[in-house]
């Protein structure tokens, strides 16, 4: 595909996130900016974007996806966090490495978490001509897996670049985690903070719960019931507690605070991009681990959910060291030439090797 076709190719976008929506306002900021920055690239080189299949959806399963994705010629999956520990929706995404639907198409699998996944995803894995990992541990899984070079590059959600904060900084942000015991954690810890500092409980994403619009009516009618019945109890008992309307809400409202307190891997990707300090907390893979290697970030930053106390939060000096910020400056650099070369090569676009 190149950008001087006269007809561009269509590029449907497949998201192990389960980001679904056209308006980048997806449920988790982190991973609608990081579809916002693939379908930007992929258009800006002459791209249509033809389809967006969620990751959420069996596809192989759907014949109107299945017809869409026989009517493009290239097909992008952005990996994010799914693929480890050989998950069942995992499973769905990697399967595109040899579909019979597939084989005749240019498939990428970018800005992918790898880990601990079962000896006989190999051969689907290998039926990628583009692989690009977003962790330096990942690429060396991956690299295993198809006897090939796999290199990595940052996550994607950092490839715009540094956007620090032009106002002063004041008081502090607790975020949430994909687990419901350190979300809650954090959520009491918030409420103890304030008590000394203004404090804001910042979940990274729009609402307590995502919909998942495959399930049978009936049941979505009762989840949803459910979770906003849920999510006005935790509202209650936590009164300082907002769900942002967008990414742009909650990247202006991180650049606003001294420290960010988060368990979200995007959430560091985001303190990184507005360098707000921070302190974080383990995830349920290597991902948060594996970005403190690559960015070159100091490990006192991470912290299990014993360790971590109000005295600690708000007697120690959380600025980034020097050396920290030099690293984070170099991460970044690597995050927005190397995306850059990546979309030049899935797209036919000149541009330099990674």
């Amino acid at each position: 595909m190149h950008a001087s076709e006269e007809k561009p190719s269509s590029v449907p976008s497949v998201s192990g996130s389960g980001f679904k929506r056209l308006k980048y306002s997806g449920h988790h900021f982190g991973c609608a900016r990081v579809m916002r920055h693939i379908e930007q690239a992929l258009t800006d080189r002459g791209g249509v974007i033809w389809a967006r299949i969620d990751g959420k959806m069996d596809w192989r399963k759907d014949p109107a996806t299945l017809q869409k994705i026989a009517d493009c010629d290239v097909i992008v999956i952005n990996g994010e966090g799914t693929l480890h520990h050989g998950r069942k929706k995992a499973s769905w995404l990697i399967a595109v490495g040899n579909h019979p639907v597939t084989q005749s198409k240019k498939l990428a699998l970018i800005n992918t978490l790898y880990q601990e996944n079962p000896d006989s995803w190999a051969p689907m894995l290998r039926g990628f001509q583009y692989l690009y990992a977003r962790d330096a541990r990942s690429a060396r899984a991956m690299s295993e897996k198809v006897g090939r070079y796999v290199t990595w590059l940052p996550d994607l959600s950092t490839a715009a670049g540094s956007d620090p904060s032009s106002v002063p900084r004041r008081g502090i942000a607790i975020g949430d985690s994909v687990s419901k015991t350190a979300t809650n954690f954090l959520a009491n810890l918030a409420m103890d903070l304030n008590t000394s500092e203004p404090t804001r409980i910042l979940p990274l994403t729009i609402s307590l719960r995502e919909e998942n619009p495959y399930r049978p009516a009936l049941r979505r009618r009762l989840r949803r019931w459910t979770v906003d019945w849920r999510q006005r109890r935790q509202q209650r008992n936590f009164p300082i507690l907002t769900y942002l309307r967008s990414e742009k809400d909650y990247v202006e409202a991180i650049k606003a605070t001294r420290l960010s307190v988060t368990g979200r891997f995007h959430g560091i990707c985001l303190n990184l991009v507005t360098a707000t300090p921070f302190i974080c907390i383990t995830s349920n893979s290597w991902k948060i681990e594996a970005l403190f290697e690559d960015a070159g970030i100091d490990l006192r930053r991470l912290v299990s959910i014993e360790r971590l106390t109000k005295k600690m939060v708000m007697e120690e000096d959380w600025s980034f060291s020097e050396r920290e910020q030099e690293n984070i400056r170099s991460y970044l650099a690597r995050s927005s030439q190397q995306a850059k070369a990546m979309f030049d090569r899935i797209t036919g676009v000149d541009g330099p090797e990674l």
